[in-house]
């Protein structure tokens, strides 16, 4: 039990590099190596589970002590930043890489398994409260280009994924944007560039207040020009946020 617990762990702490990977053109490989490479581990678990007495207290130690051996490493940092920083790239690593391979070998008890890491990482570490998708909703989210800037900045101001800034500029994005040529190559340097951003926004400790600017700057006289058909000056807006937070956060590395 012990083992498998110490395993996990290494499926998340020993495997941060894969941020990198994190992107439209890298995002599928990486993660169908990784699940791979910890398949053995993934069917162990299943096999401990069939010859478990009692299978729900077999979920839950394994559960207990992977996010436990995760708390402690935390615990051992000093600095409020350090901690931070350890929570964002811990964090996207559970929810890119370890719980989609937890749903990808499409058993009950990784799949319970999966369900009762989420429900003790976000009772302990409490900054963030996670969700789970499958590798496929992972994905099919660079397929659809998904508002990653976007989202991120209506999730700091408590607005859910289907409010109406977001659906707003989906909407243009789909209907106006992707029309046109000019428009097409702002939406795909923007989601080339938006997971890189968001995480190192997510690292400074002033985040909120850099994502109130950015909606108080560019999303919400986005919206406005949208409401009143200026569709054109929403484009050179919106470039204007996709190259000035990529010469912020990707051509300075700020």
């Amino acid at each position: 039990m012990d083992n498998i617990s110490d395993e996990l762990s290494g499926m998340l702490c020993d495997n941060l590099p894969l941020m990198k990977k994190f992107n439209k053109d890298s995002y599928a490989d990486a993660f169908k190596a990784y699940f791979e490479s910890y398949r053995p581990l993934l069917e162990r678990i299943g096999e401990g589970y069939a010859s478990s007495d009692d299978k729900d207290k077999y979920i839950e130690d394994i559960a207990s002590g992977f996010v436990n051996i995760v708390k402690d490493k935390e615990d051992s940092l000093s600095k409020k930043s350090d901690k931070e920083h350890f929570a964002i790239d811990h964090n996207s690593i559970l929810t890119l890489y370890l719980l989609p391979a937890l749903l990808e070998i499409k058993t009950d008890p990784c799949k319970a398994l999966a369900e009762e890491i989420l429900r003790r990482w976000n009772g302990i570490f409490t900054r963030y409260n996670l969700s789970m998708g499958t590798f496929e909703e992972i994905d099919a989210g660079f397929k659809r280009k998904l508002c990653y800037i976007t989202t991120a900045v209506c999730e700091s101001l408590g607005k859910p994924d289907d409010c109406y800034e977001l659906k707003t500029l989906r909407g243009y994005r789909d209907g106006y944007l992707l029309a046109s040529e000019e428009g097409k190559t702002v939406v795909d340097t923007y989601y080339d560039i938006a997971p890189t951003i968001v995480n190192r926004i997510n690292r400074r400790n002033d985040s909120s207040v850099v994502y109130r600017k950015l909606f108080d700057k560019y999303i919400r006289p986005c919206i406005d020009m949208i409401e009143h058909n200026r569709l054109e000056e929403c484009r050179e807006l919106y470039s204007e946020m996709v190259y000035s937070l990529k010469d912020q956060y990707i051509t300075n590395k700020r």
